[in-house]
């Protein structure tokens, strides 16, 4: 057999059933020689964090990791049209659910796994000589990015690490943070047009990106049979509680209108957010990044 050829075993079926992985592009499919070369050339690290949770009856368990690594893949695009080389972690999806913790599906795992686990994988990456890292997350659940903050913190502490948090201001705002934290980098989006009501699970724009990044994930058929919800502020805070309480609010675990899906919607929904997660990056790296004062 020639070095070309690949045994006949490996000429069947596609190793996933839909031919995607969320390994694709990410240090997963590095050898350890290309790990070495770009530790030498100072690339930096893309961390996507996520968790597998209920995504109403319409979407799958996985949004929220499919999507942080779709804005990995994006931001890298982006970093490395300003001169600046990135490799993406293996994605993350053990983290904590609170909001969708009553529905089967919504893996939780303990703060201090969260923890261990990220800290671990950082002082992995700084051995490496890999220094430079950014995590990047899909999951607005506060314990959840909460405990990321933690891990972040000790791993800079014990490990000398420069990681950083890319998150927008609203989200730090709801974490407690003032915004001048060494460790979080934060921007401010374009504020969305208001609409009828809230916005925030498995509603329109999940559905639009999953609907044009993997659309033989989303169960059209469902899809077409669902209203939007009409919840209040006031729910919203119920809803964050999480477990039963979020349960009688969203009783099918989507809090949206997902009716406002499209594919067309969902390709360039992570536009801003690429454009200005790599803007704090490059600042940053340049030294200069300007905290947002957020008191």
């Amino acid at each position: 057999m020639s070095k070309g050829d690949l045994p006949a075993a490996s000429k069947g079926p596609e190793v996933t059933s839909k031919g995607y992985s969320i390994f694709d592009g990410t240090m997963a499919d590095m050898t350890y020689p290309e790990i070495e070369k770009a530790a030498r050339e100072k690339a930096i690290v893309i961390f996507p964090v996520g968790v597998i949770e209920a995504h109403g009856p319409h979407l799958p368990l996985g949004v929220d990791t499919y999507e942080g690594y779709i804005k990995a893949k994006l931001l890298k695009v982006e970093l490395e049209k300003r001169g600046i080389q990135a490799l993406i972690a293996p994605p993350f999806y053990w983290g904590i659910n609170t909001a969708t913790g009553a529905f089967p599906g919504s893996f939780s795992s303990r703060e201090e796994t969260v923890v261990n686990v990220l800290w671990d994988a950082l002082a992995s990456l700084k051995r490496w000589g890999l220094e430079n890292v950014f995590f990047v997350n899909n999951h607005g659940d506060a314990d959840h990015n909460l405990v990321i903050l933690a891990a972040i913190r000790k791993a800079r502490l014990d490990t000398g690490t420069r990681a950083y948090y890319v998150m927008e201001d609203q989200l730090a705002k709801r974490l407690g943070l003032t915004g001048k934290e060494a460790y979080a980098l934060v921007y401010r989006p374009v504020p969305l047009p208001p609409s009828k009501f809230i916005e925030v699970h498995a509603g329109g724009g999940e559905t639009s990106v999953m609907w044009y990044y993997f659309p033989d994930l989303v169960r059209v058929d469902i899809w077409k049979t669902l209203m939007s919800t009409d919840k209040t502020l006031q729910d919203l805070v119920v809803w964050r509680r999480g477990w039963e309480d979020a349960k009688r609010v969203t009783p099918q675990a989507f809090f949206g209108d997902p009716t406002t899906a499209s594919p067309e919607r969902g390709q360039g929904a992570f536009n801003e957010f690429t454009a200005a997660a790599a803007g704090v990056i490059e600042a940053q790296l340049k030294g200069q990044y300007r905290p947002v004062d957020l008191t």
